[in-house]
């Protein structure tokens, strides 16, 4: 373990996302507005939704941020290949300071959080809250970014803590993680007291401006969902679409 003063290494501790807002909050602050059909190749289309965040801007006027728009053919044609029968179960949102994901179409719980700073967060659930898919974006916000990223990306351990931001370290060897290229890794971790693993992807850019960001899927497997459709099959094509969109 690095040993420091200020800036402190922590062990890896997974555990399961949870709403900090009422849902009466979240119903105000996160409400959905439908921007069309999402199109894919080969024809396959999706609902395609807004989702509000709450304004952190002081004195604006405005409540809620809606950065998103009506589709066009530019802004909802995506060459990412869908399976047809997994359409079926997905919808499209598009969350201020997140950028795009795929969630399961039937769920409605979500918390979205933009800061003032860029940063972005946000939690979407099942009905039953026993399913996850939580999402962060640094933006350049570097100690926002960098500590985090240390647990995926080990190298930049070093550099976190010179610079005092501190990091995470996998010392139960609890991850899984495959590096498809230096700055992106796919892995993999179970929590404790779940019998299923949760998946993701991370991505770094450290172009001058540092950024981190990532997806973290929590699916039950075993769980038969409304077609019948493989779940996991579900987490992948989640997964892909992040990569590809982000």
């Amino acid at each position: 373990m690095v040993q420091l003063s200020h800036a402190e290494v922590e062990n890896f501790k997974p555990s399961f996302p949870k709403f900090y807002n009422s849902s009466a909050e979240r119903k105000a602050n996160n409400q959905l507005y439908y921007l069309g059909e999402a199109k894919f190749q080969d024809h396959v289309t999706l609902p395609f939704y807004g989702v509000t965040a709450e304004n952190p801007a002081d004195g604006d006027g405005e409540k809620l941020i809606r950065d998103f728009r009506k589709c066009t053919d530019e802004t909802c044609d995506f060459k990412f290949k869908l399976d047809a029968s997994q359409a079926k179960q997905l919808k499209l949102l598009a969350i201020p300071s997140i950028g795009l994901t795929l969630v399961p179409r039937h769920w409605q719980e979500i918390q979205a959080n933009a800061g003032a700073n860029g940063t972005g967060y946000a939690l979407i659930m099942s009905p039953d809250q026993q399913q996850a898919i939580e999402l962060s974006d640094s933006a350049f916000c570097v100690g926002c970014g960098m500590r985090p990223a240390t647990l995926f990306f080990p190298k930049l351990l070093k550099q976190s803590v010179e610079y005092e931001y501190g990091g995470y370290q996998d010392r139960n060897k609890l991850l899984t993680v495959v590096y498809p290229a230096k700055n992106v890794a796919f892995f993999s971790y179970q929590i404790p007291g779940l019998p299923y693993k949760t998946h993701g992807v991370a991505k770094y850019q450290d172009d001058g401006d540092f950024n981190f960001r990532e997806i973290q899927v929590t699916f039950n497997p075993q769980q038969t969902n409304q077609q019948h459709t493989n779940q996991q099959a579900l987490v992948t094509t989640i997964l892909n679409f992040y990569h590809y969109s982000h």
